[in-house]
């Protein structure tokens, strides 16, 4: 006769469970599942786990329907100390009739926003959950910018917007997806003296999307949206005169930051400015290697990312103007010294204006995005059930 454990027993058992083990275990009977959904277990679970390991994984899209998830390796080679590990992704799971064409990713709090042909979905890969979320007539995969954030731990959100006409006629607009009432809201009264800076830097930090605009008067701004007023909030100017020849992203520094990277096109230098909350900017560093490559081409529409590993070496991805992708790590700034990263596969392209990095904070997604405040992954309200 089978005999059985008592509740705070698997409970504790439960709690160090590594995370990327513990979501098959969901599986086992109804009470684990109930266990490993409660925010009380996740709450255990992450007081045994750093709460940021500077793990990052990079999500691309290449060719027409290929995904490709991409990290990067320490080496004990010290002429390459570091290597990309490459894994080929598929959602045939998520709908096993045919390929699925991906436009965009865009990721929040462990959830991902793919942008398809005629619809949107998203995903949550770790409880291997997805939304289908139907758009209207005037729905427009390229034209639109999208981001996904919400108001509450149980209130998630899609902002879908454009903020110029264009070629096609199509005016500005903007609308809000609920997850939870399964409704679009057309948002009125809003009107754009400003345009989005291309390429895209579009992030979600706490639950609220970040961009960079620019004015009228071609001036560079953090703008924001706020889901609670259903209004646009910018931030702060940056931190430097705006030039569009010079490459500039934008980041979240170490999980709780808003970082903003330019490169001069001329002497190749790199500054890195952070923002503490309410706080004015602060220059983080300042990379100046002559030979340093320029990390994108002028009217590229592909964005560039970056992110400081283990080691607080600084990682620059990109799209170069072969298309192909691109990624530098700084070794040594005071020797001049950086490395290009080559992975396995010679012929990884991005043929899609798409490709993500994803900040990794825990070993919580295997597969896709380990964020900062991870304990919404695993609470039900997360869950599209």
């Amino acid at each position: 006769m089978p005999v059985r454990l008592p509740s705070d027993l698997e409970e504790e058992i439960l709690c160090r469970v590594p995370y990327r083990s513990l979501a098959r275990f969901r599986s086992v009977c109804k009470l684990w599942n109930s266990l490993i959904l409660e925010e009380r277990l996740l709450q255990k679970n992450l007081s045994r786990t750093d709460r940021y390991s500077g793990e990052h994984r990079l999500i691309i899209i290449h060719g027409e329907y290929n995904l490709s998830s991409v990290s990067i390796e320490e080496q004990k080679n010290v002429v390459d100390p570091l290597s990309l590990k490459t894994e080929n992704l598929t959602l045939r799971r998520i709908r096993p009739d045919g390929p699925i064409r991906v436009y965009k990713i865009v990721h929040c709090d462990g959830l991902l926003l793919c942008v398809m042909d005629n619809q949107l979905l998203v995903w949550n890969p770790l409880l291997k959950e997805t939304r289908w979320v139907k758009c209207g007539s005037d729905f427009h995969e390229y034209d639109d910018a999208y981001s996904l954030g919400y108001l509450s731990h149980c209130d998630y959100r899609i902002l879908r917007f454009r903020c110029a006409s264009n070629s096609r006629n199509r005016p500005p607009r903007v609308e809000v997806y609920q997850l939870a009432t399964k409704t679009w809201k057309v948002i009125d009264m809003i009107s754009f003296d400003w345009v989005l800076k291309t390429p895209l830097s579009i992030l979600s930090l706490r639950g609220t999307p970040y961009w960079i605009g620019l004015q009228e008067d071609h001036t560079a701004f953090i703008q924001s949206f706020d889901f609670s007023k259903e209004r646009f909030q910018p931030i702060d100017h940056l931190p430097f005169r705006y030039d569009k020849l010079n490459p500039i992203a934008l980041e979240i520094f170490k999980g709780d930051r808003l970082s903003v990277l330019e490169q001069c096109h001329k002497t190749r230098k790199i500054c890195i400015w952070v923002k503490h909350w309410r706080l004015s900017w602060s220059k983080l560093m300042v990379v100046g290697i002559p030979q340093f490559p320029l990390l994108y081409p002028p009217l590229c529409h592909s964005p560039t990312h970056y992110f400081f590993d283990k080691s607080n070496r600084l990682i620059i991805t990109s799209i170069d103007m072969h298309n192909k992708i691109s990624i530098k790590a700084v070794i040594d700034d005071g020797k001049n010294d950086f490395q290009t990263i080559e992975a396995a596969n010679k012929k990884l392209k991005s043929k899609q204006t798409g490709w993500k990095v994803a900040e990794s904070h825990h070993n919580l997604l295997q597969i896709y995005n380990r964020c900062y405040n991870t304990r919404r992954l695993l609470e039900s309200r997360t869950s599209f059930g």
